[in-house]
């Protein structure tokens, strides 16, 4: 709309213009300001789907670099890497808390039943999550930062324009308008019907010419599409000048003939370019991940620093006390709740002993070091929750997933889980999903209330790295959650 304002006075200030200047208009005042509140919006939805195809696709190509180093770090001694010195102290200090409370939780395990406060080591635990976890969590996640290389504008335009076949059809039916508005505006109805039909049936010409020379393996792909854009500008050229009677082109200029026709064969490669994106992103996005991997693996490898894997350390360290420590201390706190309402003694014991144990863990070392079996991984969430929330999850093809991928859907799942249960009191969480062509999609049901918009956190920071979508929608009386996470491997 603002597009669209802005148009409308800048066809005032070109009609104000012919009027200084003395000009006789073509057509009338005011749909010169309607072809300008029209025109400008145009090129500016062709550079927003530009601008935005970039940026979705910078992102797939910053996870996959990011799996890159991952494959990387398998190889390398991390603990002889120079770790940043704030966060050497920072997860001293965090260890060193961890430990006191453990070794507090086991004095308090060693007492008579009627001594013991649950309630107040619940709180105890709670404070340790609000007060220690998540500051620590969040300074080592914003503080860590990969040196991913930007994907270069030639390489996504080369990407587009040479390595997949060309929507000349689309962009013709979409250009058409624009030319006709845009030389109605100055020619008469008469020249700008002519120019059109002329620009969109050379355009469709050349285009049908060149794609049947490369179905009989005349031309490979990248010279096709070559043909088509060199010629579609040769060919309209050579037909004006030499074909077209004068009465039906606005100039007998050789010069403005050959501006003009520069200037509309760069507009139906721009748009050309803009429609590329678009369909590749949603419809072709393995070809251009193929092409991300073999920028990736190619000659020219992309430099991995010591700066990376410590960065890659940091984040899945990170990650580990976000997800997998708070939401197992999350657990053992709702636990204690519980038994202080009940009385359950042995329940009781049960989540202080749990506490013990997974605070005493050398939080470092576990957040690298990952259960052999994904389905293993998936269980010990399940039964994390035991006694809280029944969790089942049925994913028995993740096994076939990339190693890299696997964390990040346990990942998320952890997560969905923790919130469903944490916010919106859920009891009963199912998890289910497919994987098809390279796309896994995650869907975590669960009952309770709804949930409400919670402040940005680490939650939806972990959200936005590891997927290329999510919602969250309210279906009844049940929860869902779906996660889309592109799952191509490196090979």
């Amino acid at each position: 709309m603002a597009l669209i304002i802005i148009g409308f006075f800048r066809g005032l200030a070109i009609n104000t213009g012919f009027v200084i200047l003395n000009l006789e208009p073509a057509v009338s005042y005011w749909y010169k300001v309607f072809n300008s509140a029209i025109s400008l919006p145009l090129w500016f939805i062709g550079v927003a789907v530009f601008v935005e195809s970039r940026r979705q696709f910078q992102k797939e190509f910053e996870a996959l670099f990011l799996r890159s180093v991952r494959k990387e770090q398998t190889s390398v001694d991390l603990e002889k890497l120079n770790p940043v010195v704030d966060d050497g102290e920072l997860i001293q200090h965090l260890q060193s808390v961890a430990s006191g409370l453990a070794y507090e939780i086991e004095g308090v395990l060693s007492q008579p039943a009627s001594q013991m406060d649950y309630a107040k080591q619940s709180s105890k635990i709670q404070d340790l999550i609000n007060s220690e976890l998540r500051p620590a969590s969040a300074q080592l996640w914003n503080g860590s930062t990969l040196t991913a290389p930007k994907l270069s504008i030639p390489t996504l335009v080369r990407i587009s324009l040479l390595d997949q076949k060309l929507k000349v059809f689309t962009a013709s039916m979409l250009f058409a308008p624009y030319i006709f508005i845009g030389l109605n505006g100055t020619l008469g109805w008469r020249l700008a019907a002519i120019e059109t039909l002329l620009a969109t049936c050379l355009n469709i010409l050349v285009f049908l010419v060149c794609e049947s020379l490369y179905k009989k393996e005349l031309l490979n792909r990248r010279f096709t599409n070559i043909a088509i854009m060199g010629l579609g500008y040769v060919i309209p050229i050579l037909t004006i000048v030499t074909l077209l009677p004068n009465r039906f082109f606005w100039t007998d200029s050789v010069a403005s003939v050959f501006f003009y026709q520069f200037f509309l064969s760069v507009s139906h490669i721009c748009i050309l370019l803009g429609l590329n994106l678009y369909k590749l992103l949603g419809q072709q996005r393995s070809a251009v991940l193929k092409s991300f991997e073999q920028i990736i693996q190619g000659d020219q490898v992309l430099p991995v620093t010591s700066a990376d894997l410590v960065a890659v350390r940091d984040i899945d360290l990170a990650r580990y006390l976000h997800g997998e420590l708070q939401a197992g201390l999350i657990a053992t706190s709702l636990l204690l709740q519980r038994a202080s309402k009940t009385g359950d003694t042995d329940l009781a014991r049960h989540a202080l002993r749990s506490a013990a144990n997974i605070l005493r863990q050398d939080h470092a070392r576990m957040s690298q070091s990952r259960i052999s079996s994904p389905q293993a991984r998936l269980e010990k969430i399940s039964t994390g929750w035991r006694g809280i929330a029944e969790v089942r999850i049925d994913l028995n093809w993740i096994d076939h997933l990339e190693t890299s991928v696997q964390n990040d859907v346990i990942a998320l799942i952890d997560e969905g889980v923790s919130n469903a249960i944490r916010h919106a009191k859920a009891s009963v969480i199912s998890v289910s999903g497919t994987r098809e062509e390279g796309v896994v999609q995650l869907e975590i049901r669960s009952d309770g209330t709804g949930m409400t918009e919670q402040t940005p956190g680490l939650g939806t920071k972990l959200f936005n790295e590891l997927t290329s979508s999510y919602s969250y929608s309210r279906q009844g009386d049940k929860n869902l959650l779906t996660f889309t996470v592109r799952s191509t491997p490196l090979q």
